[in-house]
């Protein structure tokens, strides 16, 4: 019983008081300094993992699966694609409730190369995001909160929703419901991928497919750190 109450306490702790503590402090992690934190707390979540004998290491990659799943994934991916690109194609130029940001008039607005500056941004996303930002996230909220976790939580629903809705509060410092939202519901889809196949790699590909998607798309104005303060 007591290791349970210290492993709820130690899970509150790094996920519902880290966030706010950040948040208390606005601007900490701007300027480039977010990819530096990720990297660094997911650094740290990568060692505890390699020392924890319980763990099996090939889950921090495990390629094998793909073959299987990155169909469905893409499948799934797609679909999720056109109704976001419908839903906020519907209230482009509007603001949202709460929000101080509009959402972008017109699709794929980084495309628009009217600043020479931008004309490689879609390239740098494509190539960087995924290792600066998403592998790290995933280290902290899939492999290491699921192995760490998995003990009081089970493999269910209970795992699921309670670490989508960490993943969701992770991004708390965002200051915007939207991202809170998009990040519970991709949070369902990429926890429930690893647990389902054991594949950081495969989590790590949905993750990203959605990220940049949502970055082309327009909307990623929500997920940049300091945008909607």
């Amino acid at each position: 019983m007591f290791q349970k109450t210290l492993r709820w306490s130690e899970m509150l702790g790094l996920f519902v008081g880290g966030p706010l503590l950040i948040s208390a402090f606005p601007g900490v992690l701007g300027g480039g300094r977010l990819f530096i934190f990720l990297l660094f707390m997911g650094g740290v979540c990568g060692v505890g993992l390699l020392i924890d004998k319980q763990f099996d290491n090939k889950q921090l990659w495990n390629a094998k699966p793909i073959k299987d799943a990155l169909g469905l994934i893409i499948v799934r991916w797609v679909a999720c694609s056109i109704v976001l690109v419908a839903l906020f194609g519907l209230l482009s130029g509007t603001r949202l409730p709460g929000l101080t940001l509009e959402v972008p008039t017109g699709l794929y607005r980084i495309f628009r190369f009217d600043d020479p500056r931008m004309r490689f941004l879609p390239l740098l996303i494509a190539l960087f995001y995924p290792w600066l930002s998403v592998y790290p996230q995933n280290l902290i909220f899939r492999a290491y909160f699921c192995q760490r976790y998995e003990p009081i939580l089970g493999r269910g629903w209970a795992m699921l929703m309670i670490n989508a809705g960490a993943f969701s509060f992770g991004h708390f410092m965002f200051n915007n419901w939207v991202v809170l939202l998009l990040t519970f519901c991709g949070g369902l889809l990429f926890t429930h991928t690893y647990l389902k196949h054991r594949s950081l790699l495969l989590a790590v590909i949905e993750h990203a497919l959605y990220g940049i998607f949502c970055f082309f798309l327009g909307i990623g104005v929500f997920l940049l750190y300091g945008a909607s303060g």
